[in-house]
């Protein structure tokens, strides 16, 4: 696995949310001023190239659904912290939160 960008991430979030959608759905999810159809849509294909998401044929579009969880996510982002951070060392990542 490996760190999401913040655009990617927020893609997840909106996506794991939903659980299913389509690019049209997780885009109207996003605040004012969303991203573009364009943008959203090229950043779901980045993920699912990733591993992160899968697809199904649905009409003439796609829905999309996580391949990973969030707890599996946030366990690796937590892993990465401690690792990068923290030399590795739970009691100092323990006393800092």
């Amino acid at each position: 696995m490996e760190r999401l960008t913040p655009a990617e991430e927020l893609v997840m979030l909106k996506l794991w949310k939903l659980q299913k959608a389509a690019v049209k759905d997780i885009q109207e999810l996003f605040e004012n001023p969303k991203p573009a159809y364009n943008t959203t849509s090229t950043i779901v294909r980045i993920l699912e190239r990733k591993g992160f998401i899968k697809h199904q044929s649905s009409g003439r579009g796609y829905i999309y659904s996580p391949k990973i969880t969030r707890d599996k996510y946030r366990q690796y982002l937590l892993k990465h912290l401690l690792v990068s951070y923290f030399d590795n060392v739970k009691k100092e990542f323990k006393d800092a939160i």
